[in-house]
């Protein structure tokens, strides 16, 4: 009986705890519809999971920021820390996602209806990391030279420059999973809409899928080739010193 009693006036007025006055839960909790103003019940959990985005975002530019400042201070261990902790929110973000797999198809229509021309493009977040991302990697590469190494240096003897491989391997792990983000979000896309419908903010499912083509640090990715095409080349020297050899002893 007593769960489903009115709350007393007295009860309501009662002060807030430090937990609630810390986190501000009462604007926190504020901030979704209320129930009488939702277009379906599931937009809820629509506001929930990109205001969920939102927040690890914030925490993920700043994490960011503070590698960028290490970076530039010669603190390697720490810009890689800063890194990580930038890579861990994003398994945060991506789990939050897997909500919206809950939202059937014809639920999100009606939902859609009501956010009307909006887009995930304009996300603060989102455009807030695509901003940060280029001021990051020159302060990573201002590392590598004051360094006097190059990226692929790094990656030809990874045990002989530790640190700053470390860092570069936590910004392909940085670059990876917000890809995968994107690649996650354009399927859940083409879940609610299919694959020929226009996104909310305008654009074509097909021109959206050729955004899975951008990285934050496309250099990290093509040293990878650089690597290999060094190795083969290394194999084919061998080989062809083999050859002769054997040419010789005949």
């Amino acid at each position: 009986m007593a769960a489903h009693s009115p709350i007393s006036p007295a009860a309501r007025a009662k002060k807030p705890t430090v937990y609630e006055t810390y986190l501000r839960t009462d604007e926190l909790l504020a901030l979704q519809k209320p129930q009488a103003e939702r277009l379906h019940s599931d937009e809820l959990t629509f506001q929930i999971v990109h205001q969920t985005f939102e927040l690890w975002w914030k925490m993920t530019v700043e994490q960011l920021a503070l590698a960028r400042a290490y970076f530039d201070e010669g603190r390697y261990g720490e810009a890689a820390r800063a890194l990580r902790r930038a890579v861990s929110a994003q398994g945060v973000v991506m789990q939050a996602i897997r909500q919206l797999e809950f939202v059937a198809p014809a639920d999100f229509l009606t939902i859609r209806a009501g956010l009307g021309n909006g887009s995930g493009a304009d996300s603060p977040g989102f455009r807030a990391i695509l901003r940060a991302a280029p001021d990051l990697w020159e302060a990573f590469t201002g590392a590598l030279a004051r360094e006097g190494l190059t990226l692929l240096q790094v990656y030809s003897a990874p045990k002989a420059h530790l640190m700053l491989y470390d860092c570069a391997e936590a910004l392909t792990d940085f670059d990876e999973q917000f890809h995968l983000f994107r690649a996650a979000h354009l399927k859940l896309a083409e879940r609610n809409l299919g694959l020929r419908a226009i996104g909310t903010g305008g654009t074509p499912m097909p021109a959206l899928e050729k955004t899975l083509r951008d990285l934050l640090f496309p250099a990290l990715w093509e040293v990878r080739d650089e690597l290999l095409a060094q190795a083969q080349a290394h194999t084919g020297s061998a080989n062809g010193a083999d050859a002769n050899v054997s040419g010789h002893s005949h």
